[in-house]
């Protein structure tokens, strides 16, 4: 880790727009209760329940401490990555970019590594990736966490509207995570630490 925060401290002094960026999913489960009264026989309650969810790329901004949201269609895969990156490299003006991703099988592809390379599609993109087993020292990941506790509070009907309270959570503030400023985790229930 130490070796990323050197790399990231050394980038960012030279002027490049460093960011840490991860997938996140985000579930919505809907409750509908029925009551049924035949006649005859006991009350009986039903439950339906509903699960639908969606996910999201996000790159959070180590310079304007601003994340920049993308929603992913269908399952977090390669793809959806490229595309991703795509889009931040298109809406970031500097010239120089560098993007801190975790070690998700996906992020290492051949399909995607190979076009960090010069006259491909992301050559300005610069990956640097985290050590394994190391998700609480990406920024990023404190922010899905700040996000869904904020959300968390209140059922919403429609996950439309849960997935867009999440978005305009991210969107609608900054963030001061870095490196080196990380949120405490709480160990409350944590009987190992």
């Amino acid at each position: 880790m130490a070796e990323v925060k050197t790399e990231v401290k050394a980038l960012l002094d030279q002027g490049w727009e460093v960011y840490t960026a991860d997938e996140v999913r985000l579930e919505h489960e809907a409750e509908t209760r029925r009551m049924w009264l035949p006649r005859g026989q006991r009350t009986k309650l039903s439950v339906d329940r509903k699960k639908t969810s969606q996910s999201f790329f996000g790159a959070l901004s180590l310079t304007s401490k601003k994340v920049k949201l993308y929603p992913i269609e269908g399952n977090q895969n390669t793809e959806q990555t490229i595309l991703s990156l795509d889009r931040l490299q298109r809406e970031t003006e500097a010239g120089k970019i560098a993007v801190v991703l975790d070690n998700a099988r996906f992020h290492h592809a051949k399909a995607l590594t190979d076009l960090y390379e010069p006259g491909q599609l992301l050559e300005r993109i610069t990956p640097i990736h985290l050590p394994p087993y190391a998700p609480d020292h990406n920024p990023v990941e404190h922010v899905w966490n700040a996000a869904k506790s904020n959300i968390a509070n209140i059922q919403r009907e429609t996950p439309e509207e849960t997935f867009g309270a999440f978005a305009s959570y991210i969107t609608g503030r900054a963030f001061d995570y870095d490196f080196e400023h990380l949120p405490l985790r709480e160990t409350r229930n944590d009987f190992v630490s």
